[in-house]
């Protein structure tokens, strides 16, 4: 019985939807077509609800959306080369970032954004299989490898396993240090157990994570390397030993850590920034150089000398930078899927994702779903639409708005723009609107700096004859604009009495913090008429409102609208 009353509810849900709102001409929009266009549009003009538009107005907008896009589709304006082109390339574009964008992969960033919150420290039970090594060989180290396995799986103690095998501590590692194969093993081995054994090209490995920890992101260093020389033998490290010391003591005596890595480090690729490092995690390097790096407490502390193989290290800490938590923040969550794209993870999403397409296709076209990967992807990309409705409706977005742009310029924008017979007729007949208010020709001057300014403020009257040199010689630092404005449009703060030669207040933008102000020129103080020239942008604007609604006119008369009244007001409940 409720699974009846379930079905009728869902029914009388979706016959309610399909409703037709309005007609125009012999088409329709239904309305949950002018719902959907509501909630998306309307808020994405204004993120103020209280200036949002309702219901009445916004349905005389789609109307007026929906002609006009109707008349470029009769008008076969889709059929123009240039129409064609532009919808093919956003396609083949928006179609590659639907296919990357699919569920596998946001399974792989999810994953890669919950392991990144969690180091593990890990060992490696390490049997060997030099190269050159027979099949034999090969089998010997895999049986060895497995009895030792079974006795660790028993619970028996590391030293019982056997001999000749190597533990190898890999230190902490976190998210997109090992392979994904790798690290899938580590994050999936419960902590104190060992991983089942693996082979690679060197031999055969048990991983066993055993301790981990809160991630503790990453560090940015300063490092002097004082490198060990090839075959350098023990006499030989002892002396860079001493001379490690003496640097260390060097800089605790206040030396310059920069100059000393400039001319004193053998890290090629460090030194010639005064030993900075990029930033760095856990497993990115040797364990003893990660432990000193993270050790240091505060930025600025330097470490004693760091053995290992390459050589000594000192340490300068830079900057700490603490691991993302919060799952809303976008910055971290791009990161993270830059990563997954660029690693090899990107395997494993392809691999899912021919098998969803197959899965897909194949209810319908199950010939071609038994086809090579690039002939049933290449399918499934040229019906996208077919497959994935999100895609559909941005696609058809894209359309009718190339559509709507192609139409609005023939009808309205040229009409306006190149008509100036028209555009000077129709300023005649409008003149009583085109007007200046109290005005000034000034120079307005804008900069993000505050001491360009005061000084460009303090020097005015001097640079005034040479603005335009000055402006260009700050490489874009300042911006000069000069011509007539209404008082109105002029940065001041507070009431301002204007006069000629003066220099306003330097005011700060609430929006990008850039500071003007301005350079009174002449006075305009009373209300004049503006000439054509001068108010010809207002004229085009508004003489295309009037060509607009010209054309409206006769849109609405060959594509007749009418409201379906009982429906409309069910919009609110």
């Amino acid at each position: 019985m409720r699974l009846r009353l379930l079905v009728c509810l869902l029914l009388i849900h979706a016959g309610a939807a399909a409703q037709t709102l309005f007609t125009y001409g012999k088409y329709t929009v239904s309305k949950l077509e002018f719902l959907k266009a509501y909630s998306k549009n309307n808020s994405a003009m204004n993120s103020d609800s209280s200036l949002n538009l309702s219901y009445s107005d916004y349905l005389n907008l789609y109307a007026r959306f929906r002609i006009k896009v109707q008349a470029a589709l009769d008008e076969k304006t889709d059929t123009l080369a240039a129409q064609r082109s532009e919808l093919q390339a956003f396609r083949y574009q928006l179609s590659e970032s639907f296919l990357k964008e699919d569920a596998s992969i946001k399974l792989l960033v999810d994953e890669a954004m919950l392991r990144s919150l969690k180091d593990i420290h890990v060992t490696d039970l390490f049997i060997p299989t030099p190269s050159g090594s027979t099949p034999e060989q090969i089998n010997t180290a895999k049986v060895k490898t497995d009895s030792i396995y079974r006795v660790l799986k028993n619970g028996r103690p590391l030293a019982d396993a056997a001999t000749d095998y190597a533990v190898l501590d890999l230190g902490f590692v976190t998210v997109f240090v090992l392979p994904h194969k790798l690290e899938n093993i580590i994050y999936t081995t419960p902590l104190g157990n060992y991983a089942a054994p693996f082979q690679t090209s060197s031999g055969f490995h048990i991983l066993h994570p055993d301790k981990d920890r809160k991630a503790i992101g990453k560090i940015r260093i300063a490092q002097v390397l004082l490198s060990f020389p090839p075959d350098a033998d023990e006499p030989v490290k002892k002396q860079i030993a001493l001379r490690a010391d003496s640097v260390y003591q060097a800089l605790k005596n206040g030396a310059d850590f920069s100059a000393l890595a400039l001319k004193l480090s053998n890290d090629n690729l460090s030194y010639p920034a005064g030993g900075q490092m990029p930033a760095f995690g856990v497993g990115a390097f040797d364990p003893v150089f990660e432990k000193a790096a993270f050790d240091l407490e505060k930025d600025g502390d330097i470490s004693k000398p760091v053995h290992t193989s390459f050589g000594y290290h000192i340490l300068s800490r830079t900057q700490r930078i603490p691991v993302v938590e919060d799952v809303q923040n976008k910055e971290w969550i791009t990161s993270i899927k830059e990563q997954v794209a660029q690693s090899d993870r990107m395997q494993v999403a392809q691999i899912h994702l021919m098998e969803n397409v197959r899965r897909t296709i194949s209810k319908d076209e199950p010939g071609i779903a038994t086809g090579s990967d690039s002939a049933v992807l290449e399918y499934y990309r040229n019906h996208l639409e077919k497959y994935n409705p999100e895609f559909a409706e941005q696609l058809k977005e894209f359309k009718e708005g190339n559509l709507l742009f192609t139409i609005m310029q023939k009808n309205v924008w040229d009409a306006a723009s190149s008509d100036s017979v028209a555009l000077l007729q129709y300023f005649k007949q409008h003149k009583e609107k085109y007007y200046w208010e109290s005005s000034a020709d000034a120079l307005l001057i804008t900069s993000q700096s505050k001491k360009d300014i005061s000084e460009g403020q303090a020097a005015i009257k001097q640079l005034f004859p040479v603005w335009r040199k000055w402006s260009e010689q700050s490489n874009g630092l300042i911006q000069a604009d000069s011509g007539r404005f209404e008082l109105s449009q002029i940065p001041v703060a507070g009431r301002t009495n204007f006069t000629e030669g003066l220099a306003t207040a330097p005011v700060t933008s609430s929006q990008d913090s850039s500071t003007a102000f301005a350079y009174i020129v002449k006075l305009y103080p009373n209300r004049e008429e503006k000439q054509f020239a001068e108010a010809k942008g207002a004229v085009i604007s508004d003489y295309q409102v009037f060509l607009e609604n010209q054309w409206m006119d006769k849109l609405q008369k060959k594509y007749p609208v009418k409201i379906r009244k009982k429906v409309f007001n069910s919009l609110s409940e």
